[in-house]
């Protein structure tokens, strides 16, 4: 089980590297078409009460052991560098944004953080991690998970002085409440995390109420394309099963067999028989349009492609499992469900 897990983190790290900023950091594109005419709409800017970025107090010295078994010691995060996107959104719904000096280049949200990107403040993607651009922000302590690579970088921080702290890669929606917890220890903010968490498990509940409420499992398969050439779709272990479960959904992939990523093949689409099929928006842009996509050998075969019932939302907000993973799953329910709008 463990081999299937860091094989799995190994394929996280690979899908995370391959992301980009998207020019509309604060928005959740989702295009469904549906029959033969397709039709693109845009969600709504994220309603979650606004982000406060201040600078914290030195917090009160404290330590912490991290999922590579490394204890750290944390006494000052006047100077923060989050190395994933999830990560740096917890952070700011903290309150503390204000702190936050570098971000990975995955980095889309909140609109404060994507602006770091565009000055410059980014240490390159977490996946390909140099020392140096780390060290060029002199943080105060460095937050990673478990799919930040190569490991020598991250001895190299540690060997300069710098705290690290890598913590468990979450692929589930409890897990997203367990980050929580963990990050507001971290940085000495228990009351801000414990009052995140209750409004995350509340949207989460909302969503997954919903769902519940619809008969039968229709298949979804998520697929993550960059393009003609990278194409994977994705099994157990991964976060979008986590986003399609917690829809009522069957994870086709998942019942495929298939744990972390596979080939997308004319052979596997057929056996999976996806009625949807999700996608993340930058991909979709790569490969030049849902048309483009649809002339993947095998998608035109499926229920899916038949009935032009695809879903589209930006990487960072479907699977990065963060603060805004409830509102991203209500969003998800309705799309998949529109009857209960009514």
């Amino acid at each position: 089980m463990k081999s299937k897990l860091l094989i799995t983190l190994g394929v996280m790290a690979m899908v995370l590297a391959a992301c980009s900023s998207s020019d509309d950091a604060d928005e959740a594109s989702t295009t469904t078409t549906v029959q033969e005419e397709a039709t693109t709409t845009v969600a709504p800017t994220t309603t979650a009460p606004p982000v406060t970025t201040t600078v914290a107090e030195a917090p009160t010295e404290r330590t912490f052991t991290g999922a590579d078994g490394v204890e750290t010691t944390i006494s000052d995060i006047s100077r923060i560098v989050p190395l994933t996107g999830d990560l740096t959104e917890i952070i700011f719904e903290l309150g503390l944004g204000g702190n936050v000096v570098g971000v990975d280049v995955t980095t889309t949200y909140p609109p404060e953080a994507a602006a770091m990107i565009e000055k410059g403040d980014t240490v390159g993607f977490g996946q390909a991690l140099t020392p140096e651009a780390v060290l060029r922000f002199a943080p105060t302590l460095v937050l990673g998970d478990q799919t930040i690579a190569p490991e020598d970088t991250i001895t190299q921080l540690r060997a300069a002085g710098v705290p690290v702290v890598i913590l468990t890669s979450q692929t589930t929606l409890d897990g997203v409440l367990v980050k929580i917890g963990e990050v507001a220890e971290i940085l000495d903010v228990e009351a801000e995390g414990v009052t995140l968490s209750e409004r995350v498990a509340a949207e989460i509940k909302t969503a997954v109420d919903l769902a519940a409420t619809v008969e039968g499992q229709q298949p979804i398969a998520y697929i993550y394309t960059r393009g003609p050439q990278l194409n994977l779709l994705f099994g157990a272990g991964m976060p979008t099963q986590a986003m399609i479960e917690g829809a009522n959904a069957f994870d086709a992939g998942v019942g495929l067999g298939i744990f972390g990523p596979a080939p997308v093949t004319p052979e596997a689409l057929l056996a999976a028989a996806p009625e949807v099929i999700v996608l993340p928006e930058a991909g979709i842009e790569a490969f030049g349009g849902i048309e483009a996509f649809k002339e993947l050998p095998g998608i035109a075969d499926t229920p899916a492609g038949q009935a032009d019932a695809f879903l589209i939302y930006d990487e960072a907000y479907f699977f990065n499992l963060g603060p805004r993973v409830g509102m991203a799953l209500l969003e998800f329910v309705m799309d998949l469900y529109p009857e209960l709008a009514g």
